[in-house]
Parts: structure tokens; sequence; C-alpha cells
């Protein structure tokens, strides 16, 4: 077995670190859109998801 390097060991962390923080902020985004949501929108999951998608279109 080869051991780690620093840089493949920075590399992971690297990689998790932003998933973690893309993981929050789709939380906290999807979060205050529920929290905002718009009365004329569907409802159920299939309005969570187009919300999402608007949130990400921007």
């Amino acid at each position: 077995m080869q051991p780690r390097t620093n840089a493949g060991r920075r590399a992971r962390n690297t990689v998790v670190l932003a998933l973690i923080v893309a993981g929050l902020w789709a939380g906290i985004s999807l979060t205050r859109g529920a929290a905002h949501a718009d009365e004329s929108g569907s409802t159920g999951p299939v309005g969570h998801f187009s919300r999402a998608v608007e949130l990400i279109r921007g």
C-alpha cells in the first residue's frame, strides 16, 4: 500500500470541505425558499423542486 502524500490528503480534505459547504448552502437556500413560499405556486415536492431550480438559476 502506498503512503498518502500531503498533496493527496489536502486535495481530499478540500473536496470534502467543498461538499459540506455546498450542502449547507443548498439546505439554507431551500429553507429560506420554503419559509417565503409563493402562495400562487404549486405545493408538495414538485413545488419545492421548482423553487429550488429558481434559486439555483438566480
